[in-house]
């Protein structure tokens, strides 16, 4: 289940859009950093359970949706200011901001519902289909299987990543790939 989407996406936003990745168990600090700085930045979150096999133990952390990256978008000045913040190894410039923004829409949308999902590599192939009922109608990805069961993967290209959320077949239409898919 995850836990933290609170943080909306404007369309708005001046400047370009980068993918920091981030040196290792980074994230939140630079979240941090970037807000203290006034750098928007989008970090998706969620929480896992774990169960330890030697003492049965139930533990919940919170962690990023894609481990060791924080997306921000900002000018050159910004970028610059970011990489000061020392917990970045480099940054991923988007080409295509439209097609990240509607990407880590999905992934917002998906986290609100707090709906289970697992990772997975992104999926390249297989039909688009948008959900037309239950909390997650309007969500649209790529449909696999595993096993019997039906999945839609949500695509973040930019990463090669993919969140895989498990639905039915009587919730899906298939349509053709959105607009910034090319």
């Amino acid at each position: 289940m995850c836990a933290d989407a609170r943080q909306a996406i404007p369309d708005d936003l001046p400047g370009a859009w980068w993918v920091a990745h981030t040196r290792p168990r980074n994230e939140k600090a630079l979240a941090l950093d970037l807000r203290a700085r006034g750098i928007f930045h989008y970090l998706p979150l969620c929480l896992r359970s774990t169960r330890s096999k030697a003492s049965g133990r139930l533990s919940r952390s919170i962690v990023p949706v894609f481990p060791g990256y924080v997306f921000f978008s900002g000018n050159d000045a910004q970028r610059q200011l970011a990489l000061t913040t020392n917990r970045i190894a480099n940054t991923l410039a988007v080409g295509d901001r439209s097609q990240l923004v509607g990407e880590l829409r999905q992934i917002q949308r998906l986290l609100c519902t707090q709906t289970e999902f697992d990772w997975e590599p992104a999926i390249e192939v297989g039909r688009w289909a948008r959900v037309i009922s239950g909390p997650l109608q309007g969500v649209e990805g790529v449909v696999s299987k595993r096993m019997s069961r039906m999945r839609l993967a949500l695509n973040v290209r930019m990463l090669s990543q993919s969140v895989v959320v498990e639905v039915s077949r009587d919730m899906l239409e298939e349509i053709d790939a959105p607009a910034y898919v090319s």
